[in-house]
């Protein structure tokens, strides 16, 4: 469960009726009367309207600092605007560099490549017919040239360049905005837009942005997000070649989980941290997922340049840390027909090893899901072959030791 704080422009306090799409989809909702970072502080999601058709909320302007802050410490903002004009002003981080064109227009259609947690998502589905036919059912859109880095349109007009929602991460997290007057749908039953396609449209909105920390995942048509990998996406593998997705899943840990249990907190590898400039962003990683170490150290000890280290026993390097500053995270799962080293913010790093301890750390839904596609993995002859020399957590720890004492790179 999350905790999503719900605020109006022009209000200046949430409204009413943007409650139950937060708490129809299981979060606590928290109404926000200043977007200081005293109420920011504890929240996972902001969810902003501006109900105004000629401007934007001057408290909310006074606040960007506050607002632009909270969210690269990781909180996602969620904004529904009736303006669009000179959007780019609202917006935190490299949104400043959208271009916006206010216009009605009632045809929404889904974006080519929207997530498939965005059009298919547990709370429900969106198609392009979903929200057709509405009377200004947007009030404009963002052309497409004009996104910023990493953004991932997810909702156009009928002319695919011209983007109604989108989401782009800023710092550890991430913004949608979306043209569509969600204040005017809230308000009343209307055909265009219905209660239950808000809470599919609001619901799938916070799924696909909980796990979208703006990873760059190296793929055969270049670097992509993470949170737009799907199946049958193709890979290049550390060994040569690529291979094809076979399985994604995805776990959210809450604040609440993350205080009750401080052991499901992520690492943090900063930027350039392992060696030679990698990784190139801060990488956001569980502390048993697996980094590849390469080099001279490495074959020593081992007989072999490479091996894998989880992430919680490189802490002992200048730049690896336990985040305590995050409020929730996703872990992505990727899954091939056998383990892979791929890449991560150019960094080496291992897919989902289907070993048993690995696979504890998979929830319960997910792996019997997973049973039933792989069903050789509740074999009891089944041995996971692991795409590199994986020590024991001493032999790992001596590794990193030794790195360390030679001040050698990890990553050579």
């Amino acid at each position: 469960m999350a905790t999503v704080g719900y605020y109006a422009m022009t209000a200046g306090q949430g409204l009413a009726s943007q409650v139950d799409e937060i708490t129809n989809n299981g979060d606590t909702a928290v109404n926000v009367t200043i977007p200081n970072a005293t109420q920011l502080a504890s929240l996972d999601s902001l969810y902003v309207v501006n109900e105004s058709n000629g401007a934007f909320g001057a408290e909310y302007m006074a606040n960007l600092g506050a607002i632009s802050s909270a969210v690269n410490d990781g909180m996602n903002l969620i904004i529904f605007d009736r303006y669009v004009t000179n959007a780019q002003t609202i917006l935190p981080g490299s949104g400043a560099t959208v271009t916006t064109v206010r216009s009605f227009t009632s045809d929404i259609d889904v974006a080519a490549g929207a997530p498939s947690g965005f059009t298919n998502g547990p709370n429900g589905t969106i198609d392009d017919n979903t929200f057709d036919g509405g009377n200004y059912s947007a009030h404009g859109y963002v052309t497409l040239a004009s996104l910023p880095a990493g953004a991932v349109p997810l909702l156009t007009t009928g002319d695919s360049s011209q983007i109604v929602a989108f989401t782009y991460p800023v710092g550890s997290g991430n913004v949608f905005y979306s043209t569509i007057p969600l204040d005017y749908y809230t308000g009343a039953n209307n055909s265009a837009i219905t209660p239950a396609e808000i809470f599919t449209l609001f619901g799938n909105t916070e799924e696909i942005l909980c796990f979208t920390a703006g990873t760059l995942m190296t793929t055969a048509a270049g670097e992509q997000p993470v949170e737009t990998l799907r199946i049958g996406d193709n890979i290049p593998v550390a060994r040569g070649g690529t291979q094809t997705i076979r399985w994604i899943s995805t776990t959210r840990v809450s604040a609440r989980d993350l205080a009750r249990n401080p052991k499901l907190r992520p690492v943090r590898i900063t930027a350039g941290s392992l060696g030679n400039g990698l990784p190139k962003r801060d990488l956001l990683v569980s502390r048993q997922h697996r980094m590849l170490v390469r080099s001279r150290v490495a074959e020593r000890m081992f007989g072999a340049p490479e091996a894998l280290v989880s992430a919680i026993k490189l802490t002992a390097l200048p730049g690896v840390y336990v985040d305590e500053t995050v409020d929730s995270v996703h872990y992505v799962h990727i899954l091939f027909d056998q383990h892979e080293i791929i890449m991560a913010e150019g960094a080496a790093s291992e897919s989902l090893f289907t070993g048993p301890e690995a696979l504890k750390s998979v929830p319960a839904a997910a792996r019997a899901e997973l049973m039933q596609l792989f069903p050789e993995l509740t074999t009891l002859n089944h041995t996971a072959i692991a795409a590199a020399h994986i020590p024991s957590g001493k032999l790992q720890s001596a590794l990193v030791a030794r790195h360390l004492k030679n001040a050698k790179a990890v990553y050579a």
